[in-house]
């Protein structure tokens, strides 16, 4: 490692590099304890304000810096190449500290302050030394920093290691596999362990891990289930079959079962890995609509018009400007109104179910339904969609400030 100027045979040269080294190696050897104090007093300054001051992390440090000195040493012997392996203290020390919430840029300038010490008294000793050509010297000083490199290298992979985030779950890859098939992506399914080639109903519940609920409703329709949880707010599913999965059977289920605690969106039975990304975009958009806290369980095919206007903005700004607003009485909302057009439209457009359901006349209906005709200067007969549609938002809870904008 070291060049020793001079005449004399190369087998005389490279004894004479390694007597050398040997001596400089010996007379730092002899300081290892002085040495070992200056490093950990250099390492003390730089803690901050907040020491770690556990004993573990204490006792590993020191012989982290024990055994570094002793490696130093060694490599001024004989050689970076020549050296043993690197002390697993140093690892175990920069593991101990990234447990210990020290960062990565602390442990790094540690490892450089403690070889610029160390490095000081290589110079020191050299110094002492007449026989020591420079160039052995600046050798030797050119072994450790390689060291040095390699060593921070090693620390900085310790330490992202032992501070990464832990090996994802097996749920965690489910649900990640999951995302990547709804987002088109040509990926292996098979640790979803369900069949994307049968008939699928999708199920989007806004609370977390309601597993079990849905195992219960997979065995009473006899569906396979395939259940993740994305977030902490929401539960994805699907019931899968070779058959057409009974959706009546589901709402029956549903009905008597489902939890009003649990807001469920629940898709349209399809086939296929399209049908089965589309049913579940289904879901999804039914159990969105949730907006009131009623828990009610909804199918998109019976909301499908609102999920779409709920998306809206200018639509939902729109319908309440339209429909709702001219409905309103000064200061408060016409509520007989709003109940008459709600029994109405449930009793698909008969106005004897509706005065049947409201308990009321026909010739009231009859007033209530020409005094809407008259606020929305619109026949009934040309606005019923939009306005079951409003009415029906403002149901979810999309208008909860409405009142009159002409008073």
């Amino acid at each position: 490692m070291f060049a020793i100027g001079g005449t004399g045979s190369s087998r005389g040269n490279s004894r004479g590099v390694r007597d050398q080294r040997s001596q400089l190696a010996e007379r730092l050897r002899a300081r290892a304890p002085e040495i070992q104090r200056a490093i950990l007093d250099r390492l003390g300054g730089l803690e901050g304000d907040t020491p770690v001051r556990e004993p573990d992390y204490l006792h590993g440090l020191r012989e982290a810096v024990r055994k570094g000195v002793e490696y130093g040493i060694e490599v001024v012997a004989v050689g970076a190449e020549r050296a043993e392996p690197a002390p697993l203290a140093l690892p175990a020390q920069v593991r101990l500290a990234a447990r210990h919430r020290i960062s990565l840029a602390l442990v790094i300038r540690r490892f450089t302050v403690a070889k610029g010490s160390f490095q000081q008294f290589v110079l020191e000793e050299a110094a002492a030394m007449p026989d020591l050509a420079p160039a052995q010297l600046t050798e030797a000083l050119t072994a450790q920093e390689c060291v040095l490199q390699q060593l921070i290298a090693n620390a900085t992979e310790e330490h992202r290691r032992e501070t990464s985030p832990p090996a994802p779950t097996r749920e965690a890859r489910i649900a990640e596999r999951v995302r990547r098939l709804l987002d088109g992506e040509q990926v292996d399914a098979s640790i979803l362990e369900y069949d994307l080639s049968g008939h699928h109903l999708g199920l989007v519940v806004r609370a977390p891990a309601e597993h079990t609920l849905l195992r219960q409703l997979g065995a009473a329709v006899d569906g396979r289930l395939l259940a993740v949880a994305p977030n902490e707010a929401e539960t994805w599913a699907w019931l899968g079959a070779r058959r057409p999965i009974d959706l009546d059977a589901v709402l029956r289920w549903v009905k008597e079962a489902w939890p009003a605690a649990a807001p469920l969106g629940i898709g349209e039975v399809a086939a296929g890995p399209s049908g089965w990304r589309r049913t579940h975009r289904q879901a999804q958009a039914a159990a969105a609509l949730d907006r009131s806290g009623s828990g009610a369980a909804l199918r998109y095919r019976d909301v499908a018009m609102i999920a779409a206007a709920a998306k809206d903005p200018l639509l939902i700004a729109s319908l309440q400007e339209m429909y709702l607003a001219p409905l309103a009485e000064k200061g408060h909302r016409d509520v007989p109104l709003r109940e008459t057009l709600r029994a109405y439209f449930a009793a698909d457009g008969n106005a004897s179910s509706a005065c049947s359901a409201l308990g009321v006349s026909r010739q009231t209906v009859a007033n209530r339904l020409l005094t809407v005709e008259e606020r929305l200067q619109h026949p009934l007969s040309k606005c019923a969609d939009a306005l079951q549609v409003a009415l029906s938002l403002e149901e979810l809870g999309y208008f909860p400030d409405l009142t009159d904008s002409r008073s």
